[in-house]
């Protein structure tokens, strides 16, 4: 039973009464409950967790121990038995998904397991009103235009498909649902599970030329000048690697403030799609448009993926 050192599988589904045998996997995702190894209670969850990838069924090991021996964390593991089927959450180094038809991929996305996001919306696509976290816009996915991608399994073949103008707190408010979930971002050419595009800010040692996902752990957030307006900076810093100085998320205050990033902030994990600039001696990403960061809502902090050894 052997899962790699670091364990990509971040929480199981778990259902009292589900049988692969005799239900649909849509059945599980809709009514499972997602649980984390430090959740897991073998007196009513043992024999009723299943892989969020190949939907086996999974055993936390160790069952009665927090930690193993060596002190590393418990974590989810497959049964030998299902060792001979197929699970990217096995492999340290995940693939991309590659698909044979364009009617293939099309099921994919009418599944909910495919999600192609042409771009990031620059405004909210309703009015925001007074609301509490998280429960600020009730609409934040549009319908985008038809993209021709380079998913296919054959060189040079694209697939013509309907894509999403989105949020990346579209992407954080159902964190669990959509961690396994393969999504094709921006100038993509390939489908990746979320969890694979997650790119740690500590891992992160210079300036980039491209777009990534990236996520990070607030450390301070303070508007900047000596009178705080809400069309001023939000300097908003991250914990970075020790070869950086140090790094910041810059923009407008009003805006972050908005996403619910304030000076009381200390120790969320904000996620952003965007490119890494310089900001003086330090690393910076900066003009994030409206739906291109989010605070990650707090119950989902386990499920991000560890920097690996």
């Amino acid at each position: 039973m052997t899962e790699p050192t670091v364990s990509r599988i971040k929480f199981a589904y778990f259902h009292p009464t589900w049988d692969a045998e005799q239900s649909p996997w849509t059945d599980l995702l809709k009514s499972a409950k997602s649980v984390a190894p430090q959740d897991y209670s073998s007196s009513d969850m043992r024999g009723r967790l299943y892989c969020p990838g190949c939907r086996q069924p999974l055993v936390r090991t160790p069952e009665a121990k927090a930690v193993f021996s060596n002190g590393r964390k418990a974590c989810f593991s497959h049964f030998p038995m299902s060792l001979p089927i197929p699970c990217e959450l096995r492999s340290t180094k995940p693939e991309g998904m590659l698909f044979t038809t364009e009617e293939e991929a099309k099921q994919a996305i009418a599944s909910n397991e495919l999600v192609v996001i042409s771009a990031f919306l620059n405004e909210p696509a309703v009015p925001i009103v007074s609301a509490g976290p998280y429960d600020q816009t009730p609409v934040e996915d549009v319908a985008g235009p038809l993209s021709d991608l380079p998913i296919s399994r054959h060189s040079g073949q694209t697939f013509r498909l309907p894509s999403k103008l989105s949020t990346i707190e579209a992407l954080c408010r159902r964190f669990d649902a959509n961690l396994y979930r393969y999504f094709v971002f921006p100038g993509s050419k390939s489908a990746v599970r979320l969890i694979d595009a997650l790119r740690d800010v500590r891992t992160v040692v210079e300036h980039t030329e491209s777009e990534a996902l990236y996520f990070g752990q607030i450390i301070d957030s303070f508007v900047a000048g000596q009178v705080a307006r809400p069309t001023h900076l939000r300097m908003t810093k991250l914990a970075c690697n020790g070869a950086v100085k140090d790094f910041y998320v810059k923009v407008v205050d009003r805006v972050q403030t908005q996403k619910g990033i304030s000076n009381d902030s200390k120790g969320r994990y904000v996620i952003f799609w965007g490119k890494i600039g310089v900001n003086g001696i330090g690393l910076c990403t900066e003009r994030l448009a409206w739906g291109e960061f989010a605070l990650l809502p707090q119950k989902y902090e386990d499920f991000l993926p560890s920097i690996q050894p």
